[in-house]
């Protein structure tokens, strides 16, 4: 298990303070602690192997999509060290560190264009370990950092789990600063440019999200109101709420998640998220799924599926 960390936020903080934190909905995150970030890696692609019913050898691509940890930052992905440990030699090994938060959609839509021209490619293996760099876990009044790992299978003729049915991503590489990880003597620190992110980023953030979520529904011959769940990101409650509004959802709109006890787990949100769904019996056969969410670079990614 991971270790828990409980901030303690005192009632003596400034009022600004105050603020910050009751609109990030957050009570506790997770943390590696004495177990190692790949560990969590390994044990989430052997699970989604498992459920997937088929073998490490079936996988023809691994795709590590992180976004940053200490144990992949010196030029290795965890993929390469994953096709070793779990049997998968022969598979093609790519990783990038593009979209952040958003990362499972440009991982997606990076799979699939390998899918399409290289007919070899039948199951692709999508996995990402992040945890913030030390120092880095309150992001206020953005966001609190917890460290986790999470697995996807893309199969052609898979039986099991949801038919992807419209993937949309876009970046602004002019908004690339608002959030950026600097290197500073020997570490990683993850630097936020609070007027970018107030002047540049925030007019056009749920703007461009409304954008992609058009995209991919016109892309998928869908309406908004046909869509049974949207599964959307742990920034903060604050975060959520905005989203509910820009598609016109209720207040309590989106499922209830693990948020307060996770905390925001890099692009290991969805997964999370759609998983605890999914054990929780909330996603039924046939039911559309929307997944949506944002971050560096600055990208936006939306994905739709059918359970």
């Amino acid at each position: 298990m991971m270790k828990q960390w409980k901030p303690s936020w005192s009632g003596n903080e400034p009022e600004s303070r105050r603020k910050a934190i009751d609109g990030l909905g957050l009570n506790r995150i997770r943390v590696c602690g004495e177990k190692q970030l790949y560990e969590l890696v390994l044990e989430a692609a052997s699970k989604a192997i498992g459920e997937a019913g088929i073998t490490a050898r079936d996988i023809n691509l691994i795709l590590d999509y992180s976004t940053w940890s200490s144990e992949n930052s010196q030029g290795l992905s965890f993929a390469h060290k994953l096709s070793a440990d779990l049997g998968a030699e022969t598979s093609m090994i790519l990783s990038f560190k593009v979209g952040g938060c958003a990362g499972l959609h440009v991982a997606i839509k990076t799979a699939l264009g390998w899918m399409t021209t290289d007919e070899s490619i039948q199951t692709v293996l999508l996995i990402t370990g992040d945890a913030a760099p030390e120092g880095n876990r309150s992001l206020l009044p953005i966001t609190m950092h917890g460290d986790a790992s999470s697995a996807v299978i893309l199969r052609r003729e898979g039986m099991e789990g949801p038919l992807l049915l419209g993937i949309e991503a876009m970046t602004l590489g002019h908004l690339q600063n608002a959030i950026t990880m600097v290197r500073t003597s020997d570490h990683l620190d993850i630097v936020v440019d609070a007027l970018c992110m107030e002047r540049e980023v925030r007019p056009v953030y749920f703007l461009n999200m409304l954008l992609m979520v058009n995209k991919a529904l016109a892309a998928s011959s869908l309406r908004l109101k046909d869509i049974d769940h949207f599964i959307y990101s742990n920034l903060s409650r604050r975060d959520r709420e905005g989203f509910c509004k820009m598609v016109g959802l209720p207040k309590g709109g989106l499922p209830p998640t693990l948020m307060e006890e996770y905390g925001h787990t890099f692009a290991s949100d969805l997964v999370i998220n759609y998983a605890n769904m999914r054990r929780d019996g909330l996603i039924r056969p046939g039911q559309l799924l929307l997944f949506a969410s944002a971050g560096i670079g600055f990208t936006w990614g939306v994905t739709i599926a059918r359970a």
